[in-house]
């Protein structure tokens, strides 16, 4: 790849990365100023799903999965980017809200706490025991089954982009260049 065109495609990755992670730095109020654009997600849910990817896949929440999943169960499912569309399409947004209210009440009754503030050990163990079907009252939907969607969701945005191939050192080669990151 030649220089001129290797930085014209990095400046918009860098702006948009620069942009995600200027609103880290928020105050409070204007954290959730940001956050009131999710289109079906409500603000706790996405939260408690950036969290949950993070747990799985470094820099998830970063990269933006909650976003990438609200803006995909907004839109018309046919256009949907997420692995479920070609599973189990009957239901995705309820897989989703289902999925993440399990979180939180196998997280309440195993450490008393939401998922949010547990530990990043706490966090981990709760991954673990999704992946080992060993959750003690989340059974809908398979916790297992909601760890592998939820994982494949993380892995499409930090390493399914552009950015993303960048990082492990793979040429993007796309056909056609995609209008946003994911």
């Amino acid at each position: 790849m030649k220089r001129r065109r290797f930085v014209t495609r990095m400046i918009p990755t860098t702006l948009w990365a620069s942009a995600v992670l200027h609103g880290q730095s928020f105050s409070g109020e204007a954290k959730n100023i940001e956050q009131a654009n999710y289109q079906y997600l409500k603000t706790n849910e996405a939260e408690t799903l950036a969290a949950w990817c993070k747990s799985i896949v470094s820099g998830a929440d970063v990269a933006g999965v909650a976003q990438f999943v609200d803006q995909s169960l907004a839109g018309p499912p046919a256009a949907s980017l997420l692995l479920l569309r070609y599973l189990d399409a009957s239901d995705m947004a309820g897989f989703y809200r289902s999925g993440i209210a399990g979180i939180d009440a196998e997280s309440h009754h195993r450490f008393d706490l939401p998922f949010l503030k547990l530990s990043p050990d706490q966090q981990k163990d709760m991954i673990a025991a999704a992946v080992a079907s060993k959750m003690k009252i989340w059974t809908d939907p398979d916790p297992n089954f909601f760890y592998f969607i939820s994982r494949s969701d993380a892995v499409d945005v930090v390493y399914g982009t552009e950015s993303g191939f960048a990082e492990i050192g793979i040429p993007y080669l796309a056909h056609i260049p995609p209008l946003q990151p994911w």
